[in-house]
């Protein structure tokens, strides 16, 4: 039997997203260990992350252990992982997306004037135009402690009506919204983080056996949008902190959908293009969002 060392963060929707991958490589007679990380992202809760120097927040850890030969498979959320990729790591798979909209959960009293927690700067700049009398505070720490602030109505002693999330998180937790309301965002309202609610798998070079047993796995139209959702990323100078959503979808009839917000300080730049031709599509979106 062949064994495989598979790393993820330890949170609860980090390791629910990776169970699936676990059981499709058990069922393909895998002896599967795990190891679970506390990342630097995951124990920065002083402020939001655009705050830090550096990048990797949610995968360094994991690819050091990796490079020391601790892990032969690494499996994340893609929106987490940095263009530039360690040497002696390759792709495994690339899964069916979860739904990458982002969802604003509120409590049922919210008011108008909302307080809105949230550590992403895209998504604190481009919703300040569609609610232009909220206000937002950061917010860090899991999914369930953040959801747990907004029933509390409180952050830090002050007031807080609601917050910002994957949908994609939620769906896979499956946790109780019940005396919540969940307002669900458009693209255009607040085109997703490039890669968001897609998972990526990794495998060790040395280890193609991975490869080709996931390759069921592996979505092409999926790795398709998000590797042009990335390259948008790339074209503003990369980070998954930068300020930009970058969405592909593909259409009913054929073509792929490109939505893009970039939002420097101080304004919110959009572009949106249609068709076959990826880097058209690429081209055309970021000269729509200023950049050649």
């Amino acid at each position: 039997m062949k064994h495989v060392t598979v790393a993820t963060r330890g949170s609860a929707l980090a390791v629910g997203q990776a169970e699936p991958m676990v059981r499709f490589l058990e069922a393909k007679g895998y002896e599967v260990s795990w190891r679970k990380f506390s990342t630097s992202g995951d124990q920065w809760l002083q402020g939001p992350l655009d705050k830090q120097v550096g990048g990797g927040f949610f995968t360094k850890e994991l690819e050091e252990a990796m490079a020391l030969g601790q892990a032969d498979l690494l499996i994340h959320s893609l929106k987490d992982v940095s263009l530039e990729r360690p040497a002696g790591i390759v792709p495994a798979c690339i899964p069916l997306r979860e739904d990458p909209a982002d969802w604003l959960v509120l409590r049922a009293d919210a008011p108008e004037d909302l307080v809105i927690g949230t550590s992403a700067v895209r998504r604190e700049r481009v919703l300040s135009q569609l609610f232009p009398r909220a206000r937002f505070t950061w917010i860090r720490g899991n999914v369930q402690t953040r959801l747990q602030r907004v029933r509390d109505g409180l952050l830090r002693d002050a007031p807080l009506h609601g917050t910002l999330l994957a949908a994609a998180g939620l769906k896979r937790l499956g946790l109780d919204l019940s005396g919540l309301t969940v307002r669900p965002l458009t693209p255009v309202e607040l085109p997703s983080a490039p890669g968001q609610g897609a998972l990526l798998a990794e495998a060790r070079a040395d280890r193609p056996d991975l490869i080709e047993a996931l390759a069921d796995l592996h979505d092409p139209m999926t790795a398709r949008c998000v590797r042009l959702e990335r390259q948008v990323l790339a074209g503003i100078g990369g980070g998954c902190q930068q300020p930009l959503g970058a969405l592909a979808t593909p259409q009913a009839d054929g073509t792929l959908l490109l939505q893009a917000a970039y939002a420097p300080e101080g304004e919110v730049l959009r572009a949106e293009a249609r068709g076959t031709d990826d880097q058209d599509l690429l081209t055309r979106v970021l000269r729509g969002i200023g950049l050649s």
